[in-house]
């Protein structure tokens, strides 16, 4: 019988040392056939590291064209792991153990002196008979390459592969899954329960049910849109879809592998698409509706106008009496309605051309407020107090004094429009520690439902469609105080009135001179 055979530890011998060794005719040139015919690199060594046989795969690794007999390998290869020479190492663990092999760890580099080359590898290093051993190795460059421009194209794009695993009955996904939506690795695995825990409740019985098929014999190749909590609480849409790596004889999946990916980007710009064609089908509406009503907007103040107007000019009313002063009123009125609405409509034009410009300069709060509150006072309803609430001191601050005035007058008549009793208030308070000065109109007048309160900044929007009034004031205000840095919010409550707070920054220099004078 052959000697390989009755000592299997004797794998494959030295051509030279033949006693004792298989002596069977033509073994040789077996032996060597099946050297060169392995797919990984081979090189015998003595104890004292002495080569005494390799094959050609492991010359080519090593780009070495000559014979390694004779050869010393600590002296010809490092075997580097941690950029840590771990042969001696790997040797003292075969010689204090009873294996009779070791394992090369994960992230070893074998790297040749002779040649200055070096390569990733897995393999192992094997204890023969007689003080010999066998060390085999597979280079791995190009697969962890591979891998590792995988992972990062895979982890660009938000691309997750998995497979399952029927002996487990679990997942096995990417670990850059479990980075990116925040929750622990682990061993990379996930079961059934912990993965359905973490779908949408309006999602589990879809997607259940989808993958119950594919793990029957039904193979399903369509793609699932699916939401999944985050580590944050948060949820996020994915996509999945899987396929048979092959079937058992029966039919069933022997495995399953597929691929996720986060298409949270796709349902963000789906919902913001949605959303700007609901507004702008929204924005259309109410234009038509403001071109429809514009005529009547201009009309009936004109009417008004030239109407009062021949009647105080025609001479059939005297000029002295309580109803012309009333008719005179009512001209007044109009004349105002009609400017405000012709001036809303110039600057939305100004607004959609960004020609929209501001003239800066020292202005004092105190003032700006005291002369709209004179120009106003005479206008309030009866039984509506108009009260003008200021500080002790003056605020100066550099302002558009005239898009100011604009915006404070454009508030204070909705105030009037929409305020039949109690009063209205104007004024302004510092904020914080002289951090911007905030100005505010406060009514008793109807307020503003919760659903409104969202809209009334837009354009074309009239809470009540029966009031004089274009739909541009409050578009056209918020838009003039974005452009002087400052602005506008609203908190209302329905049948108790509403309160309108303008907040403007004070710059640095601003803040010191008030500072300085209240220390006066």
């Amino acid at each position: 019988m052959c000697a390989t055979t009755q000592n299997p530890n004797k794998i494959i011998p030295d051509d030279n040392d033949r006693q004792g060794v298989c002596r069977c005719p033509g073994a040789s040139y077996y032996s060597d056939l099946m050297l060169e015919a392995m797919q990984t690199s081979i090189i015998f060594f003595n104890n004292d590291g002495t080569i005494y046989r390799s094959n050609t795969l492991a010359r080519k690794d090593l780009h070495i064209t000559g014979n390694l007999v004779s050869q010393n390998l600590p002296k010809l290869l490092s075997i580097v792991n941690h950029e840590k020479d771990i042969l001696t190492e790997l040797m003292s663990r075969l010689e204090d153990s009873e294996t009779d092999q070791v394992k090369l760890p994960a992230g070893t580099i074998v790297r040749c002196r002779l040649t200055n080359v070096q390569f990733f590898v897995s393999g192992s290093i094997t204890r023969l008979e007689c003080g010999r051993y066998l060390f085999s190795f597979r280079n791995i460059m190009d697969e962890i390459t591979r891998e590792h421009i995988l992972s990062m194209i895979l982890a660009r794009t938000k691309i997750f592969p998995w497979f399952y695993d029927m002996d487990r009955n679990k997942m096995l996904i990417d670990t850059h899954w479990f980075s990116y939506l925040g929750i622990p690795t682990g061993d990379g695995t996930i079961t059934q329960e912990e993965f359905f825990l973490r779908v949408h409740p309006d999602d589990r019985a879809m997607l259940s049910e989808a993958l119950r098929l594919q793990l029957s014999n039904q193979e399903i190749q369509d793609t699932f849109s699916y939401r999944l909590m985050r580590g944050d609480g948060t949820w996020e849409w994915f996509s999945a879809q899987s396929m048979y790596l092959s079937r058992t004889g029966d039919g069933s999946p022997y495995r399953v592998v597929g691929v996720c990916q986060s298409i949270q980007d796709h349902k963000t710009t789906e919902e913001n698409l949605r959303a700007a064609r609901d507004k702008a089908q929204e924005s259309e509406r109410l234009k038509s509706a403001f071109l429809a009503n514009m005529s009547h907007e201009i009309r009936t103040p004109l009417n008004a106008i030239v109407g009062f107007s021949n009647l105080l000019t025609g001479g059939e009313i005297d000029t002295g009496t309580e109803e012309a002063r009333e008719y005179a009123t009512l001209i007044n009125k109009n004349c105002d309605y009609l400017i405000t609405l012709v001036t809303d409509i110039l600057d939305l034009s100004r607004i959609e051309t960004g020609s929209m410009e501001y003239s800066f300069k020292r202005q004092s709060i105190k003032q700006i407020l005291a002369d709209i509150y004179e120009k106003y006072a005479k206008r309030m309803p009866e039984g509506v107090t108009f009260n003008l609430l200021l500080p002790p001191n003056d605020i100066l601050v550099d302002t558009d004094a005239l898009r100011l005035r604009q915006v404070i007058e454009n508030l204070v008549s909705n105030a009037i429009k929409f305020t039949t009793k109690g009063h209205i208030d104007l004024g302004c308070t510092l904020i914080g520690k002289a951090d911007g000065v905030r100005l505010f109109v406060a009514d008793t007048g109807e307020g503003i439902s919760q659903q409104e309160l969202g809209k009334i900044f837009d354009r074309f929007y009239k809470i009540d469609t029966f009031k004089q009034g274009a739909g541009l004031g409050l578009s056209v205000c918020k838009t003039i105080l974005e452009g002087m840095d400052g602005q506008i919010t609203v908190s209302s409550q329905l049948g108790k009135g509403s309160r309108f707070t303008i907040k403007i920054p004070l710059k640095p220099q601003e803040k010191m001179n008030l500072q300085n004078h209240e220390q006066q």
